[in-house]
């Protein structure tokens, strides 16, 4: 549990911190988080994917993962909203995309080291992905694929992984800028994950509180379920199901305030989930080992 606490404590003291920071001072939080997306996001896949040893069975697993936990999720928030007849398209965003970035990159880097940072950035190159297409799909209807086209983080992912696959490396006056401004992302993306907990209202309790548990306990139960029946174990399994319960990414609410589904529910969702995360993230990191 000591162990848990040292990966799980650093990581939310810094989110505290950008809480803070967001009632204390007049720093611009649309800028502070279009640099972490646009700049020092990339810059970390490039550095992370163009430096690891490519395995294409392990990274297989971990995007076949990260679909099967989407497609499970999204079939669940489906369900509820027809059983229900809310008609509210927005929902669906918060119970299937989840903060792939923020959290679990800087935790699976203090769980599990290097590995576990190039597993968790598989995961979230393909959630991005998702978010970029079947999201703006959800919400707008159309228009996914100009999107992720303009997003830069797709361009350092694919450029890291073509360098990985060549097996060549860039001389150190162009990397090292590179991961210099990789280094700088995961402290950005957690104080802009703070900032915007203080800003995000908390409405509609009930459907709130349904969707977060799709998205964390759905979330789970889908994990679960792939990992027993593909036998999947090692760092994939751990950090498969650190995914799993990871709360709504924050970009969800961006989409849903662009297109008018439901933001001020999609942010509820956001707000909640990451407070849970308090609870259910050093559980799993415990039981994960």
């Amino acid at each position: 549990m000591g162990s848990t606490l040292e990966t799980v404590g650093p990581v939310f003291l810094i989110v505290l911190l950008g809480w803070w920071l967001a009632g204390r001072s007049r720093m611009d939080l649309p800028t502070l988080a279009n640099l972490a997306l646009m700049v020092t996001s990339p810059a970390l896949m490039f550095s992370v994917l163009g430096g690891a040893d490519v395995d294409f069975q392990s990274w297989g697993v971990l995007v076949g993962g990260t679909l099967w936990i989407a497609l499970g999720t999204a079939a669940l928030a489906a369900l509820y909203l027809w059983f229900s007849g809310v008609g509210q398209r927005g929902l669906m965003l918060p119970a299937i995309f989840w903060n792939a970035g923020n959290l679990p990159l800087p935790l699976a880097r203090l769980a599990w080291g290097d590995a576990g940072l190039e597993a968790a950035a598989v995961i979230f190159v393909t959630v991005a992905i998702l978010n970029s297409t079947v999201g703006l799909w959800i919400a707008k209807g159309e228009g996914g694929l100009a999107e992720i086209v303009r997003m830069p983080l797709a361009y350092g992912s694919i450029g890291g992984l073509a360098l990985a696959i060549s097996g060549q490396t860039l001389p150190r006056v162009i990397m090292e800028p590179i991961e210099m401004l990789g280094a700088m992302a995961i402290p950005l993306l957690l104080l802009s994950l703070g900032m915007h907990l203080r800003t995000l209202p908390v409405r509609n309790i009930r459907h709130t509180v349904v969707i977060v548990a799709i998205r964390v306990a759905g979330g789970a139960l889908c994990a679960l379920l792939f990992i027993s029946l593909f036998g999947i174990t090692g760092l994939e399994r751990k950090v498969l199901l650190l995914a799993s319960i990871m709360p709504a990414a924050v970009i969800n609410v961006i989409i849903a305030q662009r297109y008018s589904r439901d933001p001020s529910l999609v942010a509820s969702a956001v707000v909640l989930g990451t407070l849970l995360s308090l609870v259910t993230v050093p559980l799993v990191l415990y039981f994960a080992g």
